[in-house]
């Protein structure tokens, strides 16, 4: 028998996930802002800023559509 986490488990992981990916563009803001990095690494930063942001959209998609739902075990 296998067993899934629960929809609060999901939910908190997903929470945990949204708020590194805001620390993680936090770093690389500031990172890019210092203009201590040469202009491809800056590059690569802002690529990797625009994963994140896309990641927070999906998590915050999985929240929204899983706020109100009650699972049921059988």
């Amino acid at each position: 028998m296998t067993f899934k986490p629960s929809i609060k488990t999901e939910r908190e992981r997903v929470q945990n996930e949204i708020d590194d990916a805001i620390e993680a563009i936090s770093v690389l803001d500031n990172a890019i802002a210092c203009a201590f990095l040469k202009d491809r690494h800056s590059l690569i930063a802002q690529t990797w800023i625009k994963e994140y942001k896309s990641d927070i959209e999906n998590a915050e998609m999985f929240l929204d559509n899983n706020k109100d739902v009650k699972w049921l075990i059988i």
